[in-house]
Parts: C-alpha cells; sequence; structure tokens
C-alpha cells in the first residue's frame, strides 16, 4: 500500500528544509518531523543528514528518493489510466423515443453491436410532444431516432444515417387488400393514396412521379408533410390507403401496414444538436464502424 509518508520525504528532499516542506504541504512543521521520525523507524534506516547548514539525503534517502520518483509516476499513470477507463461506468446516453419517432429498430441494432461498446449505455427518455421534439435535444435527451427532412423541419440539425426505413402502405384492417403479405403499386388500381403533397419530400415526390406516369387509376389525395395521429384517424376514417413508413406500424391498431414491393426507402438516423454532437463523438464512431455505415 502506498505510504503517504512519502510525499513528505520527498518534499523535505525537494526543499531541503522541514520548514519549507511544512509550508508546501500546510501543515505544521512538528507534523512534519514526526513524520519523518517515523519512516526512517519503520526502514529502520537514516534518510537526512541534520546539521546547522540545514539537512541532505543520505546514501539510503537517495536510493529511496529515486524509488519515491518512480512509484509516484506509476501512481500517477495508474490513476490517469482508471479514469480514462469507461468500462466501469459507463456513459448514459438519453435517446428520446415516441409513437413517431421509436427507438425500436435502433435498439435492434445496438443490441447487435453493443458488446463492442461497454463503454455506454442507453436511456431511454419519452418525447412529450412530438411537434416540439427538437426543443428537447440537450435538455432532456441527447438524441432521437427517425427520418430526416430539413426540407420539412426547416431547421438543419446534424444527422447520422444509420439505417434505412422501407415504405408501406397502411389501410383500414377491413380493407379488401389487407390481406396481402407485401404490395406493389399496380396493385392500388382504382383507389385513393393519401402522401404528402409535392414539394415536401425528394422521395415522396419520386414515389408520387412514379405514380403519375405509371399508375394513373390510382387517386392521389394530397396531406400535409407532418404525420401526426389525426392523419392516421383520417385513413381509418375514410377508409382509404396512407403511404407510410414500416416504422409507423404500431401507430394506429385499427390499420395495417404492409410492405411496399418498390424499393422506396428513407434514411434513419441519429437526429441531434450541434452541442450533443460534440459529446456524442466518440459514440457515433463506434456506431458508424461496427453498424457498417461510416461515412
Amino acid at each position: 500500500m502506498y505510504d503517504k509518508a512519502l510525499d513528505t520525504f520527498k518534499a523535505v528532499a525537494d526543499s531541503g528544509s522541514f520548514t519549507k516542506a511544512s509550508e508546501q504541504l500546510f501543515i505544521s512543521h512538528t507534523a512534519i518531523i514526526k513524520q519523518i521520525n517515523g519512516l526512517e523507524s519503520r526502514l529502520g534506516v537514516k534518510l537526512f543528514k541534520r546539521s546547522n547548514q540545514g539537512i541532505i539525503l543520505t546514501a539510503a534517502g537517495q536510493r529511496l528518493y529515486r524509488k519515491t520518483e518512480e512509484i509516484m509516476d506509476f501512481s500517477e499513470k495508474a490513476i490517469q489510466e482508471i479514469q480514462k477507463s469507461p468500462f466501469d461506468c459507463p456513459q448514459t446516453i438519453r435517446v428520446g423515443t415516441s409513437l413517431f419517432y421509436p427507438c425500436h429498430i435502433f435498439m435492434d441494432l445496438w443490441e447487435s453491436i453493443s458488446d463492442n461498446c461497454p463503454q455506454y449505455q442507453l436511456k431511454m427518455v419519452p418525447i412529450e410532444n412530438d411537434e416540439q421534439r427538437y426543443l428537447g435535444l440537450d435538455k432532456s435527451y441527447d438524441f432521437l431516432v427517425g427520418p430526416y427532412n430539413s426540407e420539412i423541419s426547416g431547421i438543419t440539425y446534424p444527422f447520422i444515417p444509420v439505417g434505412k426505413y422501407h415504405f408501406c402502405i397502411a389501410m383500414p384492417r377491413k380493407h379488401p387488400l389487407s390481406k396481402k403479405k407485401n404490395i406493389g403499386l399496380s396493385d392500388l388500381a382504382g383507389n385513393q393514396l393519401m402522401l404528402m403533397k409535392r414539394g415536401s419530400s425528394k422521395v415522396n415526390d419520386q414515389i408520387r412521379t412514379d405514380i403519375e406516369n405509371n399508375h394513373p387509376d390510382i387517386t392521389l389525395i394530397d396531406i400535409p408533410p407532418h404525420y401526426s395521429i389525426h392523419t392516421f384517424n383520417r385513413c381509418v376514417e375514410s377508409n382509404t390507403m396512407l403511404l407510410s413508413l414500416e416504422c409507423w406500424k404500431q401507430v394506429h391498431p385499427g390499420l395495417i401496414t404492409i410492405p411496399l414491393t418498390e424499393d422506396y426507402g428513407l434514411p434513419y438516423g441519429i437526429l441531434t444538436s450541434k452541442n450533443s454532437m460534440t459529446n456524442l463523438t466518440d459514440f457515433i464512431a463506434y456506431l458508424q464502424k461496427y453498424s457498417g455505415h461510416s461515412t
């Protein structure tokens, strides 16, 4: 076990004076002498030669001084190493989650790579208001998971893609097509389809153009770009179809969500703030490395 008297010994040796060592260590002159006498007694050797001119190290004192420096250096490096090691006290990262910004697909990804990142643990934090979700960044949670479209939000936030949501078609449970395992745009002939109005999203505009050019027998119904529970309620109440995402299949119990066979997708990932981005730098690097989405 490290002997604290070595700190006193080194201070006396460096200053060449019991008095100066006392001033440096903020303890009394008497306490300094008592500690040195006790250390000499335990070691069975004299460490200092005392004279009217001051004190100097004996040969044994010189050897102990060298060893003391080695011990202190080793101790400092050990402390630094322990402090840098994150494994005994994982860093908690808060993940915002809600009905429209669910984190379950991200948590599935995290479960598959978390063994490689034991220095982090995730804490789920409910998003109280989806429409004000960005206000919770930094304050309530470090990031949220979901699709991101700066054209819709009007504000640019740091976004780190880690996967892709596939598009689906949501429809009332009693709809004639609700039993299909997969559905293509050609299957929607003669039906109404709700989707964002043009100019809201590039990928939605691509789907709209595909429908207008190749499936003119589908009636398109424009809806606002911000999906809400009202959007899904409208889908049920009007018995129409809705262009949706796989992450929203649990939003409304009255709807069935069926994967679209056309290969349209929308990137999803971590949406954070510029302030949190700094704190998440290492976490994001690990995530990109082990998820295979390095940029």
